[in-house]
């Protein structure tokens, strides 16, 4: 009888899988989860042997600006004093989070006097992690400002909001929405001085 209940199990979840794999949509639904938004590997579960090592600070060769590595809030509340803070939460391991720093790379030159861009490594520093919210990376965002303590974030459509999850860019982020964000934000910054 034993025997019989598993063989009916068996067949019961064979059946169950085969109608779902005959509905394509949420085969799709899963790749896209999967594959489009980035890396969901924040607790660094790969061996350090296969860890893709990428500069902590890529120099701007005219002015000595590059992309800052954050050990600690109080660097990004420092170059808040000076214009709005481009802030990539990621992990060196992380292929798509590598594919924008390249990105972020590419946009220094244009905004190296007006911005600061920032990077967090979330497997070296996981506090920030949870401070920021972090499930997916790469996760960037342009931080304006401080107010009563807290961060305030722009929006893709250049309003500002308290919630990072609202102004937040999940997986890599192309250049010119990048560049368009982060100009809305120094565009603002100038009208409220």
């Amino acid at each position: 009888m034993k025997r019989l209940h598993k063989i009916q199990d068996r067949e019961r979840i064979s059946s169950s899988f085969q109608s779902f794999l005959k509905k394509p949509l949420p085969i799709l639904a899963i790749f896209f989860v999967l594959f489009s938004s980035g890396c969901t590997d924040i607790n660094g579960s790969e061996s350090e042997a296969e860890t893709v090592e990428t500069a902590a600070d890529i120099n701007n060769s005219v002015s000595g600006a590059g992309l800052v590595e954050v050990t600690d809030l109080s660097q990004i509340d420092e170059a808040l004093d000076k214009g709005p803070v481009v802030l990539k939460l990621g992990s060196k391991r992380c292929i798509p989070c590598q594919e924008q720093e390249e990105i972020l790379t590419e946009i220094l030159p244009i905004y190296q006097d007006k911005a600061s861009i920032m990077l967090i490594d979330v497997n070296e520093y996981p506090e920030f992690a949870s401070t920021f919210g972090v499930r997916v990376i790469p996760d960037t965002c342009v931080i304006t400002v401080i107010e009563d303590g807290k961060y305030i974030y722009m929006r893709q459509d250049g309003t500002e909001s308290s919630e990072r999850a609202n102004a937040r860019f999940l997986g890599v982020v192309d250049k010119a929405t990048l560049s368009e964000t982060l100009g809305k934000a120094i565009e603002d910054r100038n009208h409220g001085e």
